[in-house]
């Protein structure tokens, strides 16, 4: 393992999603970001990376679910000439193996976002992760992914709704949640909203494991957060400090 000291380099990661990539920076324990990249290309990332910088080499480490779109931004990052660039796939060193089924299926998302909180929690983890899909996964203390669910997200649950009826409009998540909801818009958000909540607070207990610290994260977590009765704490930049981790587990930072 690395010496602290090593860990004040300033490290630039890039979540290479399917619909985008979000950058953000880790220096020791302190996250910023991670913000969405208007454009998925070297140019953009030189455009948001080197203020943060500041003339100085970096490291930049890039994950995502699909390889193919990580290895052509890591190619583009390289170019950059602005550091040391490295990748993180499936079987990287420093990311403990899933411990599912299916390993080589498991989101390399989720896995940074276990490895993330279970460092940070000193010892198993749960991870609720409020985006497109709402996952609620767990952590042995080592970080591994031990296992999980999968719902829809917020957004989409809502967004799927309105599709699919005639008279059910798309919402503002935002905003007053009462029960009962005395209007359509109301109502919607209180279903929607503490219908994940009271999902989230009945996985966690059937997870059977109390000494676990649950962390929320993902564009949506503010909106849960606030409805959930089960003690949590909230961090954003969550899987971009797992990377870090894995690559500090690696002893390449």
């Amino acid at each position: 393992m690395t010496d602290e000291g090593d860990h004040d380099q300033l490290t630039v990661v890039l979540d290479v999603g399917n619909s985008g990539v979000k950058l953000g920076a880790v220096k020791g324990d302190d996250v910023s970001g991670p913000r969405r990249l208007p454009k998925a290309d070297g140019r953009t990332v030189r455009e948001f990376a080197a203020p943060l910088l500041q003339g100085n080499e970096g490291l930049f480490v890039l994950y995502g679910s699909d390889p193919g779109k990580v290895k052509d931004l890591a190619w583009e990052v390289d170019k950059l000439r602005l550091g040391r660039v490295i990748t993180l796939d499936p079987g990287f060193k420093g990311l403990p193996p899933a411990k599912v089924e299916q390993p080589e299926r498991a989101g390399m998302d989720r896995r940074v976002q276990v490895l993330g909180a279970s460092a940070l929690a000193l010892g198993p983890a749960v991870v609720v992760s409020c985006g497109t899909a709402l996952t609620v996964d767990m952590a042995d203390g080592e970080g591994a992914l031990v296992g999980g669910a999968i719902l829809p997200g917020l957004t989409l649950g809502m967004r799927a709704l309105a599709a699919a009826t005639a008279r059910l409009p798309v919402i503002n998540l935002q905003g007053a949640i009462e029960v009962p909801g005395r209007n359509t818009e109301t109502a919607i958000r209180t279903g929607v909203v503490l219908g994940a909540a009271g999902a989230v607070e009945k996985l966690v207990a059937r997870f059977d494991q109390p000494e676990a610290v649950v962390f929320l994260t993902g564009n949506d977590a503010g909106l849960l957060a606030p409805t959930l009765v089960l003690r949590h704490r909230t961090h954003p930049g969550l899987g971009l400090y797992g990377a870090v981790v894995a690559v500090r587990r690696a002893d390449l930072a």
